[in-house]
């Protein structure tokens, strides 16, 4: 029986010259930078950052010649060790970032212009109003938490998903789809309401 077909095949490896792995690996750190310093100002409307960075550019003015010896020397150090500084220095900013994010209040009840518009409607239409206001809240938290578990269980279904090897992009999209649906319709409602 014949099992070679008289193809043959060829392996193919892809080595880059120094200037263009020099010119990837400038961009990368280009996209670091630059979205190192869109986090940095973030966190600056915050003013979390603003104090920090006003001390750590005061320092670096007052001792222009040890900044300049720690800045030439950066990729020796990086040698030496073993250890990428710059992934470190961005994952430092990245962590500073999601603690700046999480400290902020939140706000993040979604049909919450609605909320407060059906309860300002509602308010005159005869009955008791702290009813009316309490029937309105209690279907518009019901309405959150179920919308809350759906996504919960659609997370942890997901997960399991991914950590079987499955295909977890296609279980992904409707949980994805109804999270956009329902920002989306916050958003107008907001603007079709337009409560102050």
């Amino acid at each position: 029986m014949r099992t070679s077909y008289g193809y043959e095949t060829a392996t193919a490896t892809v080595t880059l010259t120094p200037a263009k792995n020099d010119s990837m690996k400038n961009s990368t750190l280009a996209l670091m930078g630059v979205t190192g310093g869109l986090m940095i100002a973030e966190m600056s409307i915050h003013n979390i950052l603003l104090g920090g960075l006003m001390i750590g550019a005061a320092m670096v003015i007052a001792l222009p010649k040890q900044a300049n010896y720690l800045f030439n020397n950066f990729d020796k150090v990086q040698r030496k060790y073993g250890v990428n500084l710059y992934a470190i220095l961005f994952a430092l900013l990245a962590v500073i970032f999601v603690l700046d994010f999480a400290s902020a209040p939140a706000h993040a009840q979604f049909f919450n212009n609605a909320q407060t518009w059906m309860k300002d409607a509602f308010k005159d239409s005869g009955g008791n109003d702290t009813q009316i206001g309490q029937v309105i809240d209690l279907f518009f938290n019901v309405l959150r938490g179920l919308f809350l578990l759906y996504v919960g269980i659609s997370l942890v279904r997901i997960i399991q998903a991914a950590r079987n090897d499955e295909d977890w992009q296609s279980l992904s999209r409707t949980p994805l789809i109804i999270v956009l649906a329902v920002f989306v319709g916050d958003i107008i409602t907001g603007l079709i309401v337009n409560v102050s």
